[in-house]
């Protein structure tokens, strides 16, 4: 299985088939809130979802949340696909650089994502994307901030890692507070979209709020 495949010339950790997903729900935009994401990296998630949104008439923020500061993995993904990054360097003009092109009404959050969640204004939520917090107290944190502002019957909640404990055995326990949440919640979520032996990523109907 190989998750890393460029969207647009931008690194990606994620599969053409959700990319394509992405452009399709942001295409389906109702209007009712914003689109939010944790763990933006360079943008291949954030563009497609965004050309899908314009088409639909977004209008509002785009919230991006993320470390912005390459590590080693990082560093070592982007140059297998042709980006060369520095351990440390931060990330945050690529991104902006790579999602301008589509829309710039972009307020991102860069540093810790569970300290930065506390700036959140509150804004309804209609799409709300997960990748990096796969375990706690990250994950947690997220919930608590936002999942108060999701509208049932409307949110898509997208879990970017959910069947990351697949590929990880070794860290199973610890990354498995994803899958975990939804389970122990099941009445509140419908699941939409997954494509479990193509990558970790799934797709889930708010029902109602936790």
């Amino acid at each position: 299985m190989n998750e890393e495949i460029k969207y647009k010339n931008i690194p990606a950790m994620t599969p053409t088939v959700v990319h394509d997903y992405l452009t399709k729900i942001g295409s389906e935009w109702t209007g009712q809130g914003v689109a939010v994401e944790l763990g933006s990296w360079l943008g291949a998630t954030a563009v497609p979802l965004l050309t899908g949104l314009i088409t639909a008439g977004y209008d509002k923020p785009f919230y991006a949340f993320d470390r912005w500061q390459a590590n080693e993995p990082e560093v070592e993904k982007a140059k297998r696909q042709g980006v060369n990054v520095y351990v440390g360097e931060d990330l945050l003009p690529l991104f902006y650089k790579n999602t301008s092109k589509v829309y710039n009404q972009m307020k991102c959050h860069k540093g810790s994502i569970s300290l930065n969640l506390k700036q959140y204004p509150g804004d309804p939520i209609e799409i709300c994307l997960f990748d990096a917090p796969k375990q706690d107290p990250v994950f947690s944190d997220a919930i608590q901030a936002l999942s108060p502002h999701w509208i049932p019957g409307v949110t898509i909640l997208g879990l970017l890692d959910y069947y990351f404990y697949k590929k990880r055995p070794a860290r199973r326990e610890e990354i498995l507070v994803q899958k975990r949440y939804i389970e122990q919640n099941a009445g509140c979520f419908e699941l939409i979209a997954d494509w479990p032996d193509q990558c970790s990523c799934a797709f889930f109907k708010v029902k109602k709020i936790p």
